[in-house]
């Protein structure tokens, strides 16, 4: 009896995974922004600093390469974080890293 008990219950709902899909989705497509952004805010205000400044196009030259330099910095570090599980996000779970 027992047995037919357990069979009537169905396969156990599979656990959620807190890096799901999704979440990686959502991750990935806001990375364009993040980089876009630096950029023209950066070169932007350079832009506006020359207008006022009388420099024409230094400080949007300067500002705009410091924004790509700093999207490019957290978009590499957004993409190199680990997971709370330890592992880096963008690695599939049945891969190793050396050493482990």
């Amino acid at each position: 009896m027992a047995d037919n008990n357990r069979d009537s219950k169905g396969s156990p709902a599979p656990e959620r995974d807190p890096n799901g899909f999704v979440r990686q989705l959502g991750n990935v497509m806001d990375l364009p922004f993040v980089l876009v952004g630096s950029v023209v805010i950066a070169a932007g205000l350079g832009y506006l600093l020359d207008k006022r400044l009388g420099t024409s196009p230094i400080l949007t030259l300067v500002l705009g390469a410091l924004g790509f330099a700093g999207g490019m910095y957290e978009l590499i570090r957004r993409l190199t974080r680990k997971s709370p599980s330890g592992r880096p996000t963008g690695k599939p779970p049945g891969k190793k890293e050396h050493g482990e």
